[in-house]
Parts: structure tokens; sequence; C-alpha cells
């Protein structure tokens, strides 16, 4: 067995960024304003809380055409939600290896629909915070995504699927207590036992299994969530994986700094946010975010 050394995760600054912002979310002390500017100051983050305020799920009359109204809107746990996802996206795309990249976004969806159905289930359990059982339900995987990330060290070693495969079958992973603490998530570095069995029941519903490994769950019951709930939930991890990844900001963004002033951007699909000198309007996209986000008026609305 070659076990993987018990060092320091790296974490680049965009990712700390992010979790800081996740952590902000959860401190009362901490002035709302005070969140915008954070989230403002990170275009990714404030990209993707757009993209989710003026999605399918949330569509209204008018569009969130600026941070402070997507919070207004959105609320402070879907901004810890949004934060964490993009912290889990950042990670994803500093892995450079193509064949550890795929496995990477394959288990990044993966672990946002594991997020969903386990806050699904605490809501039977009273006595469990459901977004914290959402939060570690995220980054249950992070002890794999550790291991993709050693192909920018060893790409050899993660040229190909059969070759990433044989090495997460013969390397000890790293302990997710000290990768969420190298993360700046000391509070979630051990779950409660009642939480990680929730973890893992959720795994019965998904229908983006960890492409590595088969969960021992993954055939469990499913009775604990209504069929109709379930279609739900699977339509919003996808929704939400998609939209995070690939989706535009669908109409002009008109602020992005809390208390700069009016700075105009777009977000270029796959990028960040860019300041542009004229009014532009990206063109919605007609591919799977389309479908999905079409899927999502339909349960929504009843139509």
């Amino acid at each position: 067995m070659d076990p993987i050394h018990d060092d320091a995760f790296f974490v680049p600054s965009s990712v700390r960024a992010a979790i800081s912002i996740r952590n902000a979310t959860e401190d009362s002390r901490i002035a709302e304003t005070v969140i915008e500017r954070m989230v403002a100051s990170e275009p990714m983050v404030a990209a993707a809380l757009l993209r989710l305020a003026n999605s399918a799920a949330y569509r209204r009359a008018e569009p969130a055409d600026s941070v402070s109204q997507a919070i207004m809107m959105l609320g402070m746990g879907e901004v810890r939600a949004v934060a964490s996802h993009v912290a889990m996206l950042q990670l994803v795309r500093g892995i450079r290896g193509r064949a550890a990249r795929m496995v990477a976004e394959s288990l990044l969806l993966h672990s946002i629909s594991v997020s969903l159905f386990a806050e699904e289930l605490a809501r039977a359990s009273p006595e469990l915070d459901r977004g914290r059982v959402g939060t570690l339900g995220l980054f249950h995987e992070m002890p794999t995504f550790h291991l993709l990330a050693g192909s920018n060290q060893n790409p050899d070693q993660f040229a190909t699927l059969e070759a990433i495969d044989a090495v997460a079958k013969s390397r000890r992973l790293r302990s997710l207590e000290m990768l969420m603490q190298d993360l700046g998530l000391p509070s979630l570095a051990v779950p409660r036992i009642d939480e990680t069995a929730l973890i893992d029941r959720a795994h019965a519903y998904v229908t983006h299994p960890n492409p590595l490994s088969m969960h021992p769950d993954e055939a469990g019951d499913r009775s604990a969530i209504a069929p109709e709930r379930i279609v739900i939930l699977q339509a919003g991890a996808e929704a939400a994986y998609v939209t995070l990844v690939e989706g535009p900001i669908p109409h002009e963004v008109g602020e992005v700094v809390a208390e700069s002033g009016q700075v105009p951007a777009r977000y270029a699909p796959g990028g960040d946010l860019e300041t542009v000198s004229e009014e532009v309007r990206p063109q919605p996209r007609k591919g799977l975010l389309h479908r999905l986000q079409t899927l999502l008026v339909d349960i929504f609305t009843g139509d």
C-alpha cells in the first residue's frame, strides 16, 4: 500500500476566500452588509449567487441585478451553500490532469446530490441542523478530491481512468478530519454519528454515484422520501451543478461591489466576471441548463 503523506493540503486563495464567506454567514456578529462586500469582492461567488437568484427555481417579475438583491431574495442559508459549492468547484478546477478532472467533475455532481438528499433526510430529525448536514454531505468526498489533486504532481499515475482506479484502490486516503482543518472548516472536521448516518443513507437516492467506488448504501431503502420529492431533488442537484459550472448570468449585472458604486459586468461561461463598457446581455443557453431550468419551471409551477 502506498499511503498518502499526511501533509497540509494546498488550498488556493480563491478557495479560502469562498470558505471565508461561507463561515461569515454562520457568525451572527458579522453584519449582512459586510457579507455583501465579501461576496461582491469574489467574482465567482457573486456570479454563482446571481445565477441562482435568477434561475427558474427563484424566478420573479424583476431580475436580481445586484449582490444585495440576491442575498435578500435567497437568504444567508443559500449564500452559505453557494460559497461552499464555489469552493468545491475551485478545487476541481485546480486539478490539471484531464482524466482526473473528469472524475472530479463527476464527483462534484455526486457530492451536490448527496448534500441535497442528506439535508432532506435531516428534516425528520429536529435535533439536527439541516444546513450543517447538507454541508457535510457536500464535503464528504474531500479525501477523494485530495487523491485526485495528486495528479498535479504525478500526472503519469493519473493519465487514464483505469490508472486512477488503480491508484484509488492502492492508496490510503487522507483523513476527512485533517482535510477539513486544512480548508478552514474545523467545526465540520468531526461529524456526529447521526449526521454521518444520514449522509450514508442519502447515497440510496443519488443517480450520480461516486465514479471510483460504489457506496454500500446505494442499493438501500428509499422509502423515507416521497417519489415525487426525489424527482425534484434530483433535478435540483443537476440544475445546481450546471448553473454553477457553466450557466451565464441571464441579464446585465448592475451592481457587483456593494459600496464602491455601479460596476457594469457580464459573466463569460467558464470564466469570471469581466467588466464591459457597454450593455451586453448574454444569450440564454439552449443546452442542458435550458432543459433543466425548463424542468424546474414545470415542477414548481405545475405547468
